[in-house]
């Protein structure tokens, strides 16, 4: 009588395991990606280091479309949201390039993740989602987390320090607007209007700042474009395995994989006040993820 509830169990965890792995992986596939952006931002300009970024997977998007025979998710029911959508993170795209010219990585990736902060308190106006009281101070400890990392007043702030939160702030509305599209549109689509509108934007600025890259500007312009399709691949492949308030702390490594890039490839360690503001914003992102899943249950109980 056991036997299928074993099942189903054994189902379950396994599914969480290959979650997990393909999370960890996509994790470790960004930090790659934004590692080899800031060697690359050393030597070509901003647009043209996002061009790569979009135009090498733009490629093998287009080629799995055709593989699999899916060219009818070239439709879409909302044009306008998602050209919105994809041109958010495009500019968040070329943002966070231009901070990896100026700031440590991990200080960058760091400020980056205050985005789920923003997205919570963006989904009350635009989502009609309720936040609680608890959620709301989880999001004002974590902005008190952004201001122990950046410390106005008590040190020189370069100007660059706003290109990660700007970046963080287009990340929530592009989080939100992806949140809208996920009831209408399937996943492939969001995925090719992404690729598209950030490659046809890139293509138009390129022209007037491209500088003829080197052998290895050409491998590592095309790693990040494949970096970021495989990246995705095993994003969307994570949330297909496991539930989403299992995987999303696993985001949060980013910032362990960062600070290790950064100090063992550009020599780069955080301060103490890096690690503690660092430590206030994952862990008020973890509450916030933490209540939101109370709350699922919660929902799914009184509708059940």
């Amino acid at each position: 009588m056991t036997a299928p509830d074993d099942t189903s169990g054994d189902r379950e965890r396994r599914g969480r395991l290959v979650g997990a792995a393909f999370m960890v992986l996509a994790g470790l596939l960004f930090i790659a990606l934004d590692t080899i952006s800031k060697f690359l931002v050393a030597e070509y300009s901003v647009m043209q280091v996002t061009w790569g970024r979009y135009f090498f997977s733009m490629l093998p998007i287009l080629a799995l479309f055709a593989a699999r025979g899916q060219f009818r998710y070239l439709r879409t029911g909302r044009p306008g949201l998602q050209i919105l959508r994809s041109g958010l993170l495009f500019l968040a795209s070329a943002l966070f390039v231009l901070a990896l010219r100026y700031l440590p990585l991990a200080d960058t990736i760091t400020l980056n993740h205050s985005s789920p902060l923003l997205v919570t308190a963006l989904s009350v106006p635009l989502l009609a989602e309720k936040v609680g009281w608890r959620r709301w101070l989880a999001v004002i400890v974590g902005f008190i987390g952004v201001l122990v990392v950046v410390r106005p007043g008590f040190q020189e702030l370069h100007w660059a320090v706003a290109l990660p939160l700007v970046t963080a702030t287009a990340m929530a509305f592009y989080n939100v607007t992806t949140r809208m599209l996920a009831a209408t549109d399937h996943p492939m689509t969001t995925i090719f209007y992404t690729g598209l509108v950030g490659t046809v934007a890139s293509l138009a600025a390129v022209p007037f700042v491209w500088a003829a890259p080197d052998l290895w500007g050409w491998i590592g312009l095309v790693t990040i474009g494949i970096l970021g399709f495989v990246g995705h691949l095993a994003y969307i492949h994570a949330f297909s395995h496991a539930p989403p308030a299992f995987l999303a702390p696993l985001s949060y490594l980013g910032l362990a994989w960062g600070t290790l890039a950064g100090w063992a490839l550009f020599g780069q360690l955080p301060d103490l006040g890096t690690f503690v503001g660092m430590g206030i914003i994952a862990g008020s992102g973890l509450y916030i993820i933490y209540r939101e899943s109370i709350r699922r249950r919660e929902h799914r109980g009184a509708t059940g």
